[in-house]
């Protein structure tokens, strides 16, 4: 971070920041804590001869050439979810549950259509297409199916537009989580990461990526199967013989890729690179529709308007929203069986007591417990 934004985030001014980097100041304990919360490492730290950070787990796949992901301005969110990843596994363990393991009975190292095409059984994508009613309930029960597999889904906005989502994989396989980020992208933009991530989730690995690049072998193969997986070859190309689409220009090919979208609850963006891939749209059609994609009107940003109460939503909606059903499950669930408190999940999730109640009754009222069974939980 530049010299500007350390003063404003420590609350001092940038005259008394370089004094303090001189030695001649000294800064409050307030202002110590502020600096190491935003830099996601303990205060003492700064009282530390050469203390190291460790690197991240996760690898950024962003790149031709794979590294260790720097944090940036997102060090405490990042902190946040490993934070909350290893508190759910803990729970996981005091709750004595067995660790999931329909996820890994699957084979990685076929093709990323084959292997798209077994997971897609897996999960039961085909029946979750015919019966959504539209791109956001694609992605809700999407969202449900992967949770069912024995992984978390977290979604939230306050993080980097340039972060789509990214996977941390766990070694206990307790707590696989892939975090969403539904700022500026809708459903079903947020569909295709959401497959995306689950690659790297049966690949093993913590990693983060971008959408649709093909830098390197790792995210070409994830893009596949993501592709491959919301948009089936076989079901594209019947669709295509059997409807009027037409591919002759960009406008032709814009139309026809927003009626396919629709067709099968995806993002126009996953339609057009899809097409691309299989020989109907220029790749030229493609870029050319991506470049908009913080433009005004942007189809995969464009979300439904949202209807609620003056109000605003009871407190638990929004943390549902966010945390998932199977965290949500694992979290009320240990609060009612005795093995954590409301205290402990406030110093590890950050809700209040009042969202955490609220987490109970939305969780009651929704009927979480019959809707998102987790193995060897007697509810």
């Amino acid at each position: 971070m530049s010299n500007d934004q350390a003063a404003s985030i420590a609350g001092m001014s940038l005259k008394k920041l370089m004094q303090t980097f001189e030695g001649e100041n000294t800064p409050t304990k307030n202002q110590i804590l502020k600096l190491a919360e935003r830099l996601a490492v303990p205060p003492y730290a700064f009282f530390v001869e050469n203390f190291k950070l460790p690197p991240s787990k996760i690898i950024d796949f962003r790149a031709s050439k794979p590294v260790s992901l720097q944090y940036g301005k997102d060090s405490s969110k990042f902190e946040y979810l490993f934070h909350l990843q290893d508190f759910l596994s803990l729970l996981y363990t005091r709750l004595d549950l067995d660790a999931p393991d329909k996820i890994y009975s699957a084979e990685t190292d076929e093709n990323p259509e084959q292997f798209a095409k077994s997971v897609e059984g897996l999960i039961g994508l085909k029946e979750i297409r015919e019966s959504a009613q539209d791109k956001n309930d694609f992605y809700r029960k999407f969202r449900k199916s992967i949770e069912s597999l024995g992984v978390y889904v977290i979604q939230d906005h306050n993080i980097s537009l340039g972060i789509d989502g990214f996977a941390l994989y766990h070694e206990n396989f307790t707590s696989n989580m892939i975090f969403v980020n539904s700022g500026n992208r809708n459903a079903a933009a947020k569909c295709f990461t959401l497959a995306h991530e689950l690659s790297h989730i049966f690949g093993k690995r913590s990693a983060i990526s971008n959408n649709y690049e093909y830098d390197n072998e790792v995210e070409a193969y994830a893009n596949e199967f993501a592709a491959s997986l919301i948009i089936p070859r076989e079901d594209l190309l019947e669709e295509i013989g059997n409807g009027k689409y037409s591919f002759a220009d960009y406008d032709f090919s814009k139309r026809s890729a927003i009626k396919l979208s629709e067709i099968f609850k995806c993002s126009v963006s996953a339609m057009m690179v899809r097409l691309n891939r299989l020989g109907f749209v220029k790749v030229s059609y493609t870029s050319q529709f991506l470049s908009g994609f913080s433009k005004k009107n942007f189809p995969d940003a464009e979300k439904p308007q949202a209807y609620g109460p003056k109000t605003g939503p009871k407190p638990g909606v929004i943390d549902l929203a966010h945390l998932g059903a199977r965290a949500t499950m694992v979290l009320v669930l240990a609060l009612e069986k005795g093995v954590t408190s409301k205290y402990e999940i406030f110093e590890n999730t950050g809700l209040s007591k009042k969202r955490i109640e609220g987490l109970v009754e939305v969780c009651a009222a929704k009927k979480i417990y019959e809707e998102h069974r987790i193995d060897g939980i007697n509810t």
